[in-house]
């Protein structure tokens, strides 16, 4: 395999390029990335050859006119700028695997997943969490009825202040207009699963959540502009005066500094978006939603996401008929608890230490094996995918317009 990485970022180079790097036959040939510090930093890392570090992806493309130099890509550009790269990138003979969301507009996943249709290659959505050992595990337990019908889904997305503050107040996805609503880039991961575990089709979706506290309005008195410049700068829990240089902030160092150094990471604290006070910045996503789904088969599910946990973390509730599912992933444990014989088994889920427990593992070996012809390993191709994301566009519209929608009508109106 011979690989490109459009979008040089934590999930296109440290996530994903590094563990195919594991594998014995994989190159890493290409980056592109508007980014030159980024692509500096690729191509040192991966020994790329400078006639493959782009600061365009057209001019990726056109040098694949000349000479065809990859047969694998990984898309991980910024949201808005994944339709036009992978439209492109389809009428290639390559494998794809596309980083969430497909993209922030319904009409565009629906032409990528068109025309990716028509393609007789791997294309692949890093929905990773149906990979996780953890989510298997309990998709095992519903299968296997052990706790009768399901009907009833308590599930949270816990972001986590901090990682809430560094991605979605000064980071890439702070802001709408300049990727996508919150529910779309974070917790299309959470719809997906949901489709996954109850096996249902979704019916009826509603939703409420605003942006409630990082605004100017909740800044302390008298706080500055840049945290280091603050006289709350070793009180308030936003700081990022030592955030990068420690836990939980020091696997995001790269992103914010890809020169690892004191200076540069002072420089870039000072100067870039990462330094920002976190009540003065261009944020408008929401911080605190909630949803509420009715699938078929009577199966109701509520669904929160929110800034203000301590940990980052998915915690779930399944009740069904004749017992419960009750688990975490940041202790990795299912608990199942059966009615009557008031017995709770337990299991430990064992993963690696890759992100999202394991399912960036997990996605990526089964990106390698599918490329290798096991193409039954696909969990999330584009046909697949395309449902999470009309949950996260029409439960968007539910809670603009304070109403509840109708799945099946939210869709055929995107063909009016």
């Amino acid at each position: 395999m011979k690989l490109g990485v459009i979008g040089a970022g934590h999930r296109g180079r440290i996530a994903y390029a590094r563990l195919l790097r594991e594998y014995g036959d994989v190159e890493i040939k290409s980056f592109v990335d508007i980014d030159e510090k980024k692509l500096e930093a690729c191509k040192k890392e991966f020994n790329i050859d400078d006639c493959y570090i782009f600061t365009d992806y057209k001019d990726f493309f056109e040098k694949m006119d000349e000479e065809r130099f990859v047969d694998t890509l990984i898309i991980a550009t910024p949201d808005r700028d994944h339709y036009d790269v992978c439209m492109k990138a389809l009428d290639y003979d390559l494998n794809i695997l596309l980083e969430k969301p497909i993209s922030p507009n319904a009409h565009e996943v629906f032409n990528i997943a068109k025309k990716a249709k028509k393609k007789d290659r791997v294309f692949m959505i890093c929905h990773v969490l149906r990979y996780s050992p953890f989510f298997v595990k309990i998709k095992e337990l519903i299968d296997s009825n052990a706790i009768g019908r399901v009907l009833s889904i308590n599930h949270n997305e816990n972001i986590g202040y901090f990682h809430f503050a560094h991605s979605f107040v000064r980071g890439n996805w702070r802001n709408e207009d300049l990727s996508s609503p919150l529910i779309l880039q974070k917790s299309c991961h959470d719809m997906d699963i949901l489709i996954y575990l109850t096996g249902k089709k979704p019916k009826y979706i509603t939703s409420f959540g605003k942006l409630s506290y990082f605004k100017k309005e909740n800044e302390p008195s008298g706080a500055a502009d840049r945290c280091l410049d603050c006289k709350y700068k070793d009180t308030c829990v936003f700081s990022v005066k030592d955030f990068y240089t420690g836990y939980p902030g020091l696997g995001w160092r790269d992103v914010v500094d890809v020169t690892r150094t004191k200076e540069g990471l002072e420089k870039a604290l000072r100067e870039g978006p990462y330094g920002r006070c976190v009540y003065k910045c261009d944020n408008n996503v929401c911080d605190h939603q909630a949803i509420s789904i009715e699938f078929e088969d009577d199966v109701e599910v509520v669904f929160n996401l929110s800034a203000f946990s301590n940990d980052v973390h998915r915690n779930i509730k399944i009740m069904g008929t004749e017992g419960e599912i009750i688990a975490d992933d940041y202790d990795q444990i299912i608990k199942v608890k059966r009615f009557k014989s008031y017995k709770e088994e337990r299991y430990q889920v064992i993963s690696n230490a890759s992100d999202h427990g394991g399912a960036d593992y997990g996605i990526i070996k089964a990106f390698y094996e599918a490329c290798h012809g096991e193409s039954e390993v696909v969990k999330t191709g584009a046909e697949e995918s395309i449902m999470s994301h009309m949950m996260c566009f029409a439960s968007e519209q539910a809670r603009k317009e304070s109403k509840v929608v109708e799945i099946d009508d939210f869709i055929r109106r995107l063909d009016e």
